[in-house]
């Protein structure tokens, strides 16, 4: 009786008027009316309402004008040219205009990159031929938005096959949705473009941009855009329909919304927040018990914030769904990945919440630990944060170009993706990762290289330590099984300091002096190679980790162990304190087998030793040290590898140039080590040339040596080295030493020895007047590279 009644008042009305306009249908009216566009051609705009009863055509040339609710009926097709604009009038609550698609019908709307279909308010003056309309995105809740009704399956409380669609009020004949057909066909909507819409039909509930109610996957949606819309973007309410390159901008709630168990595809997906935005990403499970096991998927897709505490996903009620290659920038620090009540976290414990490449470029001072968050089960986080990375610029994510037709692509509205960010890395690495050289990475803390990890930085790459002191100290450790590659080049090296320093990408040279040292840790490398330990123990603890860590051990077994490729690495202003007469040195090498390549270091201001083998059988060749507040090069237990070209350039804070120790305990002490083609840099102070320890095996060979005090000597410190010296195990050959004013060669040597054995040293040295005449030392032309050779202290 109603729509009777209705039908009568609409053919009363258009007798008068030729218009008909009532949010409760009947048959569609139009009302005809003209205007001119810019260029003087005639624009018809026609107002269309009510219901379309049978198959109806809008056309570019026109403007269709949706007065209330126009519904395509139930086995009725409407066709939308390309470039046609559609725009919704004002109407509040149950009168605001939209356009329907109820169940059984089918709208055909294909537009083009260069002619989209537009779907906007009356408020817009946008023209026939244009695609840049007049309003802003200020401008939402202007009118509803376009809602696309199907047959496929939902699950809904009560179990029921079909329900209302929310936005439509739920006593009309119109806007069930759901059933039994998932191939279910409502049409083909490519090339569209809504905007200004989500008007607030009652309290918190408003209209999306797009709604798919139970919509089926014979339904083709492709190329969608949604711009300022009031509520959400594009929100699926169950249904399998698959949707392709959608963009939702500057939404006010969340940018896409999934519920009832929708059981299909998003791919190549974008959200740009604005401040007024909710969620990126508001995804739910299923209400009722049917439909669950399928789940959804969203794949290839980029989130763009707006600085706000927005979410970057809130992942509610039980869903079920893959969340795969996303990538998100510009979030606020309080942004997280949410898990929303128990039923979430059962999900989640059951792998039926799933991530994989997700790549987050963190806000300064997070970690990636920071950004999941919620009701899951303890041990749960490492399902996202296994398969999450910070970066600065991402390798996933939506391919871009495929929106270069929308509007927001022509008001720029999507962000340059990130270059240069930085990036927060704490704790220990569990996956392999790669740092790259747009990045400043931070180290907060210890940051552990796990077992059987990768960690790969590119040549370029800036790592700065954070403060921290004693156990706070930050520090990158590489632990046994674990991988650096790190691999600088002589134009871009790869640079680690302090967060004190202002260094920026692409340059070499920082704020910091070599007055400023002991800032933060340095560079701990861990192998299974052997060392000589006090009990003679295979593995130990290594200085500068607390002893009650996971991480630290070092030494074996495996003499060819490798612990990854180290080259062209400068390492800055480290060295700090962790506990009295304890400090990290620049490059700590522990266990650190043969199979390991460290070539062209630096080592620069470091409050401890420069470098220091702790064992092992590593070589390193190429190997600078300058300003360190102890000793230059340094060497313990039963290290057998061999320094090859290799400066130490001290200052008056600086201990010895050399540090060489022998084995603590009685395993792997025959083989020795050896150093060679090394030049020590005195500061005019009186620190050693070379302290011989605890019984050392070692050649020391080609050096040459200047610029030390009248007291500085090569020292024998020990009866157990006096006896490896007498036994040939420390051997000399070919020193040339710029000896001080009234110091002769026969002063240098000192210290434990027999007197007879000075010879040892005295005929395997010589003096030469300057630096100039040297035939020995280090070749310092492969140290132009360096920070020490930019400033002049080679």
């Amino acid at each position: 009786m109603k729509k009777l009644i209705f039908s009568f008042l609409t053919i009363a009305s258009f007798a008068v008027s030729s218009c008909s306009s009532d949010d409760n249908g009947g048959t569609t009216t139009d009302d005809d009316s003209s205007s001119d566009d810019d260029a003087g051609q005639t624009v018809e705009e026609i107002t269309k309402a009510g219901y379309i009863t049978e198959d109806e055509t809008w056309e570019s040339e026109n403007i269709y004008i949706l007065e209330g609710k126009v519904i395509v009926s139930e086995d009725v097709t409407l066709t939308i040219e390309p470039g046609t604009i559609v725009k919704g009038e004002e109407g509040q609550e149950t009168l605001a205009s939209a356009l329907v698609v109820d169940q059984g019908g089918k709208l055909i709307a294909e537009g083009s990159p260069s002619s989209p279909i537009i779907f906007t308010s009356v408020l817009d003056g946008i023209q026939p031929g244009e695609t840049t309309g007049t309003l802003t995105t200020a401008d939402t809740g202007l009118w509803g938005g376009v809602i696309v009704l199907g047959n496929a399956p939902i699950s809904v409380n009560g179990d029921i096959e079909t329900a209302q669609i929310e936005g439509l009020p739920a006593d009309e004949d119109y806007g069930q949705y759901g059933g039994t057909d998932i191939a279910d066909n409502s049409g083909s909507l490519k090339y569209i473009s809504i905007r200004h819409g989500g008007i607030t039909i009652g309290q918190d509930n408003e209209i999306n941009g797009l709604t798919l109610g139970g919509v089926g996957n014979g339904t083709t949606i492709d190329h969608i855009e949604v711009i300022a819309n009031q509520d959400d973007g594009i929100e699926w309410f169950g249904g399998s329909v698959n949707v392709t390159n959608a963009l939702v901008w500057a939404q006010g709630d969340d940018g896409f919304d999934a519920d009832q168990a929708w059981s299909g595809t998003l791919s190549n997906g974008v959200v740009v927040m604005s401040s007024e935005s909710g969620s990126a990403l508001e995804l739910d499970g299923p209400e009722g018990s049917v439909a669950t096991e399928g789940g959804f998927t969203l794949e290839n897709i980029t989130l763009i914030g707006a600085g706000t505490s927005s979410k970057y996903a809130d992942l509610r009620d039980g869903l079920i769904a893959d969340l795969n290659n996303v990538f998100a920038y510009g979030f606020g620090t309080d942004a997280t990945v949410n898990i929303s009540g128990a039923d979430s976290a059962t999900e989640l414990t059951n792998d039926r919440i799933t991530f994989s490449d997700w790549e987050i470029v963190l806000p300064e001072g997070l970690v990636m630990a920071d950004i999941f968050a919620g009701d899951f089960t303890e041990g749960d986080e490492n399902k996202f944060l296994d398969n999450a990375m910070a970066v600065g610029s991402g390798s996933v994510g939506a391919d871009m170009n495929v929106f270069s037709w929308t509007l927001a692509a022509s008001e720029d509205a999507i962000p340059a993706e990130p270059l240069g960010t930085t990036i927060t890395k704490t704790g220990i690495l569990t996956v392999d990762e790669t740092w790259t050289a747009d990045n400043i990475y931070i180290l907060d803390g210890k940051v552990v290289v796990d077992d059987q990890v990768t960690l790969t930085i590119e040549a370029g790459t800036i790592i700065k330590g954070a403060e921290g002191q004693e156990t706070l100290a930050s520090a990158l450790v590489v632990d046994q099984g674990g991988t650096l590659i790190a691999e600088g080049t002589a134009t871009s090296p790869i640079i680690f300091t302090s967060v004190l320093d202002g260094i920026e990408q692409g340059q070499t040279t920082g704020t910091l002096t070599t007055a400023d040292t002991g800032l933060w840790g340095g560079i701990i490398v861990l192998g299974n190679a052997p060392i000589s330990v006090n009990g003679d123990i295979e593995t130990a603890q290594i200085e500068g980790i607390p002893a009650d860590e996971s991480y630290g051990q070092y030494g074996g077994t495996d003499p060819a162990d490798d612990s990854g490729s180290l080259k062209y690495i400068s390492i800055r202003h480290g060295g700090i304190t962790i506990g009295q007469d304890n400090e990290i040195n620049g490059l700590t090498l522990g266990g650190v087998g043969t199979g390991t390549t460290i070539d062209h270091i630096e080592v620069v201001a470091n409050q401890d030793d420069g470098i220091e083998w702790f064992g092992g059988t590593v070589n390193v060749t190429n190997a600078l040290v300058w300003a360190q507040g102890d000793d230059g090069f340094d060497a313990d237990q039963a290290w057998t590898g061999s320094m090859t070209n290799g400066v130490v350039i001290m200052t008056s804070e600086s201990g010895s140039a050399l540090e060489l120790d022998g084995p603590e305990g009685s395993a792997a002490t025959e083989g020795g080590y050896i150093f060679e083609d090394i030049t020590l840099i005195g500061a005019g102070t009186s620190s050693y040339y070379a302290d011989l320890r605890d019984g050392l095996i070692a050649d020391l060979n080609n050096v040459l040596a200047y610029g030390f005090g009248a007291d500085a000597t090569v020292n024998i410190n020990g009866a157990d080295s006096a006896t490896e010296l007498a036994n040939d195990r420390i051997t000399f050959s070919n020193w040339e030493i710029v000896l001080p004013e009234s110091v002769l060669l026969t002063d240098i040597i000192g210290g434990d020895l027999v007197l007879a054995d000075a010879s040892k040293f005295n005929d395997n040295a010589s003096s030469i007047d300057s630096a100039d005449d040297a035939t020995v030392g280090a070749d310092l032309s492969v140290f132009t590279w360096t920070f020490a050779s930019s400033e002049e202290a080679l």
